[in-house]
This record gives structure tokens, sequence and C-alpha cells, in this order.
């Protein structure tokens, strides 16, 4: 059996909004293989493998070259991460070429609505969408000591044993994935106008679907203030736990369709939120010499910035509203059966929406380093 090589590909801001899950769950994953195999899974994570000051990314290329799985932990901030995005075609690609699929194992960390999107041109995901992934999204939320976490690492472990193996029958050697030019695929991606043209239809389609998600957030908080008074009421008649029972099955019955809803706009907001990107980030990178070569259209481009910073503000405003009920969400959901259901898909949809929170900030990042004066512009107008 060939030296077993592996690389986790994931988005950092991913791994510390949960609080450090995926990359434990790189290691446990690791430490499954070695148990299945008595071998070690050298499994290449960035933070464990680059030092202070190393270059990162020729490091990261380097491993990229000689190693023999690949797994990419898949979110909606990984596909708008122009790292993971390299990363992950680098190799899967060179796994297609070879014929070895299975060296390719995505894990479907959170939701991504546009994987299943078919109108969608992105070449990436169409890539993705001819590898077989895992499926987390419900185990990223169990205790790392239960059985079924402890069963979906053994399963992952499992399938890279397996990987390994054809690796072996095939007789190819890590050295065999070392990089070669890439023929480059026929080049229909979307163009300067046609990511403008998605930008401009897009762009009120999110604000519709975050205005909706707050309708039913304000409404989510008023059914739950009302069951709060309500418990409240029966603790001082001393019904006990039988009266608290009916008001969770209450809520249970009241939150279904808003918290149906919600998790369908926070896909909504995701695909929405991928579909813009490129575009306004593309705006952004040619505003610049947009100004140098006519300084008339720096008031154009003023306005714009102004109205990214505005709905990036007003949406950190709301999403931090939607991490607080994500927090409250947690220690409800165990004090009833019939509540977990519906509380669970509520915490779904706000946490797919939380997590596409960093995208509208580095938006206003990449508008900072553009580095065009606007203030004299909102002083005069």
């Amino acid at each position: 059996m060939v030296n077993s090589q592996g690389f986790w590909s994931y988005v950092h801001a991913d791994d510390e909004a949960d609080g450090g899950r995926i990359t434990s769950l790189a290691r446990d994953v690791s430490g499954q293989f070695k148990m299945l195999t008595g071998e070690s899974l050298a499994l290449f994570l960035d933070k464990d493998a680059i030092k202070w000051g190393e270059g990162w990314r020729d490091k990261i290329d380097s491993s990229l070259a000689s190693i023999a799985f690949f797994i990419p932990v898949l979110t909606p901030r990984y596909f708008m991460s122009p790292e993971c995005r390299r990363e992950l075609q680098f190799f899967a690609r060179q796994a297609s070429r070879l014929g070895i699929k299975e060296l390719v194992l995505p894990l479907l960390y959170v939701d991504v609505p546009f994987l299943h999107d078919d109108s969608l041109s992105d070449d990436l995901i169409k890539l993705v969408r001819t590898f077989q992934w895992e499926d987390w999204r419900e185990l990223r939320f169990v205790d790392v000591s239960s059985e079924a976490y402890r069963r979906g690492v053994a399963r992952l472990a499992t399938r890279l044993v397996e990987a390994n193996r054809q690796l072996d029958k095939a007789n190819v050697t890590a050295t065999a994935l070392q990089f070669e030019p890439l023929v480059e695929m026929q080049d229909d991606s979307p163009g300067f106008l046609d990511r403008m043209a998605t930008v401009e239809e897009t762009l009120p389609k999110l604000a519709e679907t975050v205005e909706s998600i707050g309708r039913d957030i304000e409404h989510i908080g008023q059914v739950m203030r009302e069951a709060a008074a309500d418990i409240q009421r029966s603790d001082k008649q001393a019904k006990g736990f039988t009266a608290r029972l009916i008001v969770a099955r209450k809520v249970a019955h009241l939150l279904t369709e808003p918290a149906e809803r919600i998790w369908s706009f926070g896909n909504a907001f995701a695909s929405q939120l991928h579909e813009v990107d490129q575009g306004i980030r593309l705006i952004i990178e040619r505003s610049t010499v947009e100004v140098q070569q006519n300084p008339d259209s720096r008031v154009a481009v003023c306005t714009f910035f102004e109205a990214i910073r505005s709905m990036s503000a007003n949406a950190n405003v709301g999403l931090t509203s939607m991490q607080g009920m994500i927090d409250a969400i947690g220690p409800i959901e165990k004090i009833s059966r019939d509540l977990r259901p519906v509380l669970r898909r509520l915490r779904q949809g706000l946490t797919t929406m939380v997590e596409g929170r960093e995208v509208s900030d580095e938006w206003v990042q990449l508008i900072e380093r553009a580095g065009i004066p606007c203030d004299d512009l909102a002083t005069t107008t």
C-alpha cells in the first residue's frame, strides 16, 4: 500500500464559526484511518503544516502535487473562496484524469443550494456534482462522543481506505499526481457584461429575501414571547410540566411554517449571494482603473460603493440578531421532542444566512483597498 497522504481543504472562517470542529474532524478521521489500517494518514491541514512566515501558497501547491486524497469541506463560503476553488479544481481534475474519482471525497458540511441548481454556469460546481460526497449537514450538530458522530467518522475513514486500495491496484504512486499543465476547458464562463447583468437582476431579489426573512423572524420572536408569558402564567397557577408541554406543542405548531420558510429563504440567500459575489468583486476591482481613465465616473463608483457598504452594515445588524437566535435555540431544542425538528430546521436556515456575513464584509474590505476617495462627494451632495 502506498504511503497515505491527504489534504483537508476548508474555509478557516467556517472552522472558527463552528468552534474548530472542522479541523477536529480531520484529526478524528486520520486517527480512525490508522486504527483500520495500522498505517498513518498524513493529513495536510494548513493550520498545522504552515509555520509563521512560511510561503503558504507555495507550501499548499507543493502539498497538492503529492497527495493521494483530497477532502473538500463544502459550504456556501467554500465556493466563494478563490483559494479553496483553486485547490479543488487542481486535484479534482487530476483525479478525473487518472480515472480514480474516489480520491476526491467532498464533505457536504453545510447545505449548498446552488449545488442543485442546474441553471448555474459555474464549471467548478458542475465538476463537484460528478463526485460522490458524504453528507455531514446533520452530523455537524451532534456531540463528538455520540455513536452517530463516531460512525460518521468511521465511514469517512473506510472510504479513504477503499480509495487507497484502488490507488494501489491501479499502481499509481503519489508522484503520479504531481502537477501537469492542465488542458483548459473551453472558456464559456460568464464575461463582464454577463456578470453585471446578473448583479443587476439578483441584487433586488437578495434585498427582498432579507426583508422576508426579517418579517418571519419578527413573527417568531412574537410567538416565543407569548409562549414565555403562557409558561409564566401556568407556573403561577402551579399547573406543572403538563402545562409546559402543551405550550411547547403549541409553539411547535405555530413555528412549523415560518421555520420552513426561513430554511427556504436561507437557501435562496446563499444562492443569490453566490450569484452576485463575483460580479460585485469584479466591479470593485475594476473601479480604480475606471476612475483613472474616466475621472467623471467617480461619482457613480462612489454611489455603488456606498450602496454596498449600506447593504453590508444592514446585513451585519440582522445577521448578528440571527446569531443570537441560533445561540438561544440550542438549549430550547432539548426540552421537547415536538419542538426539536422545527427548531432544528429554523437553526439550519439561520446558520446558512449567518455564514454568508463574511462575503459582504469582504466586499467592504475590497472597497477600502481600492483607495478611491469618496468623502468629498458625500459632503458636497
